[in-house]
């Protein structure tokens, strides 16, 4: 059986290298993800039967051979295996690089991660145990590797996250839409029904209907949140919140074993066959009974969070815990039905009490949702900035580099320059020309989050300073305009790096506030605070009156002279009418 995984994995290999050298970075881009989650869940499928090869070793019975010796050979081969598998991935990355280079920067973080982790020695030390029969020792080792390799799988699968965060958004924003529709319904029901308008039995239908809208937004939640049985890892993480509507889920591993997947499912069948018992801690203030008196004295323990400990057929639930939000939605949807009743028998006073019970149930349900949302916002920024953050650390270091061999150039060019130097300047006009598509990169972060307008535009003019740093360059002019460009352009990847890290900070303090349960976070934070915005343009205003100085001092007469001269003044003009704009923007609120 082992054999034939091998086999697979050879012929995944050699049918990958061959695809890699047939089609291009866009079919490339289609079969990428295919392809890693393929071969690296092939590669640890194999790892995870290596300790049960002596027990399967009758199957093809090799009398002459030692079985640790079978044992140890087979774990050679899949160390092969894996080395392929990592040249696989670092060409994938070269082929991807122009097309999606979030994606190929995704797959080299994965294959520095495995070097980091020192995967390939574990591979050789575990193939070194087994000649010496240290069994003991290579179940150890295989524990641990496996644990690497799973948290190597799980990185390489995060490349659509990104995706999957927007469409989760877009689910719970369609969820608060609906419930923002349901409480201004169910208000001005409560209204007419204590002040006195409409007939009994109209406003009965009415509190029906509406009921049975709640009751559908509560079912909608159930199918696309708690189908995998995942929902209270989502209740604290939304990035397990992902998964919940994803067609493609179960395609993915997961820790957990099938059949306990499945439980969550039979047990909210099992719930709604039983009468829909309350999930929010208050069984019995829904009995039928539904005295006031009652419902008020079983609504205390619903304040907190949701329980389900009361319940003594609750032992799945115990550890699937079922969605807040859909929690609330119930116990509302049971008041709706209770005020109904009570309207049909014309008892305006109950139902009225009945009705403002289930306005605040839904609250509480908008509440939820509200802060599911505001975690995988929270997530999102955490993902750019960090992606943000290592494409400004590298822009930087390249920059720096640049400017060190500008430097040398104009001081060794005193006497003119040399065709050595002209090489020289070229190179460096090509490095330059680098550090352009990184920054085109990293704009392109910044321009699909939306929600800053002082970044983009400092990371724009920056690009637009390295792209004239590359024109003066290739024409070998490396003179103190050049490196004067260059020293605004280190400044300004530097203020950047120090706005992102101290974003980073600020998300990290709203998490911990968040997790403390402190209010006044706001639900759609933006990727960087406003005082930083604000620094950002102080920054982009006193490079904009420096180079003003400088090149005031640069015009001998009342106007400028050279052609130069005069279309750098027009383009510091243009950049002074952007600064302006984006600070009318900031001012208007247009990042939000």
């Amino acid at each position: 059986m082992v054999r034939r995984r091998n086999r697979t994995v050879f012929a995944a290999c050699r049918r990958t290298s061959v695809g890699l050298r047939a089609v291009d970075a866009l079919d490339l881009r289609r079969g990428m993800r295919s392809w890693l989650r393929g071969l690296v869940l092939t590669v640890l499928t194999t790892i995870l039967l290596v300790p049960q090869l002596p027990a399967q070793a009758p199957s093809e019975p090799k009398p002459s051979d030692n079985p640790i010796e079978q044992l140890a050979e087979r774990q050679r081969q899949v160390a092969k295996n894996y080395e392929k598998l990592e040249q696989i991935l670092l060409r994938m990355s070269e082929l991807s690089a122009a097309s999606d280079p979030r994606r190929a920067a995704l797959v080299l973080k994965a294959v520095a991660e495995s070097k980091e982790r020192l995967i390939d020695v574990q591979f050789a030390s575990l193939v070194d145990q087994l000649s010496k029969d240290e069994l003991a020792k290579v179940l150890e080792g295989q524990e641990k590797l496996v644990g690497d390799l799973g948290e190597l799988l799980e990185l390489l699968l995060s490349e659509n996250r990104s995706k999957r965060l927007a469409s989760e958004k877009a689910r719970i924003r369609e969820y608060l839409q609906q419930l923002n529709r349901i409480i201004n319904q169910q208000k001005s029901l409560q209204a007419r029904t204590t002040g006195g308008a409409g007939q009994p039995r109209e406003l009965s239908e009415q509190q029906g209907e509406l009921g049975r809208q709640t009751g559908g937004l509560a079912e909608e939640i159930r199918e696309n949140e708690e189908q995998d049985g995942e929902s209270p890892n989502k209740q604290d993480e939304p990035k397990q919140a992902s998964g919940k509507g994803e067609p493609k889920g179960p395609s993915q591993p997961s820790a957990e074993p099938p059949q306990e997947g499945s439980k969550p499912r039979e047990g909210s069948k099992a719930k709604k066959e039983a009468g829909d018992p309350a999930d929010d801690g208050k069984p019995s203030g829904e009995s039928p009974s539904g005295t006031p008196s009652e419902d008020q004295s079983s609504q205390s323990p619903s304040e907190g969070t949701p329980s389900n400990g009361a319940m003594g057929d609750a032992a799945p639930q115990s550890q699937e815990q079922a969605h807040p939000a859909r929690e609330r939605l119930e116990s509302a949807r049971r008041r709706m039905q209770q005020a109904q009743e009570k309207l049909e028998k014309a008892e305006r006073e109950g139902a009225g009490q009945e009705q403002e019970e289930a306005i605040r149930q839904l609250q509480q349900a908008k509440a939820e949702l509200e802060r599911i949302l505001r975690q995988l916002r929270e997530e999102e920024i955490e993902q750019v900035l960090v992606a943000l953050e290592a494409r400004l650390v590298k822009m930087l270091q390249m920059q720096r580099e640049v400017y060190e061999g500008t430097s040398r150039l104009d001081k060794a060019s005193a006497e003119g320059v040399t065709h050595e130097q002209e090489i020289e300047a070229g190179r460096l006009s090509s490095h330059e020309a680098e550090i352009v598509a990184e920054a085109d990169k990293a704009l392109m972060l910044l321009r699909e989050d939306g929600s800053s307008v002082a970044m983009p535009e400092a990371l724009a003019q920056a690009r637009e300073d390295m792209e004239q740093v590359v024109a003066r360059l290739a024409r070998a002019n490396v003179g103190q305009v050049t490196l004067g460009i260059e020293e605004d352009i280190v400044t300004a990847l530097e203020e950047m790096l120090d706005a992102v890290r101290q974003a980073m900070k600020d998300a990290e303090e709203r998490r911990r506030d968040a997790q403390q349960g402190e209010p006044g976070t706001p639900q759609d934070p933006a990727l960087v605070g406003l005082l930083d915005e604000l620094r950002m343009i102080r920054a982009l205003q006193m490079r904009v009156n420096t180079r003003t100085q400088r090149y005031g001092e640069m015009i001998t007469g009342q106007h400028a002279e050279t052609p130069e001269l005069m279309e750098a003044l027009v383009r510091l003009a243009e950049r002074q009418e952007r600064v302006y704009r984006i600070t009318s923007d900031l001012e208007a609120g247009k990042n939000r």
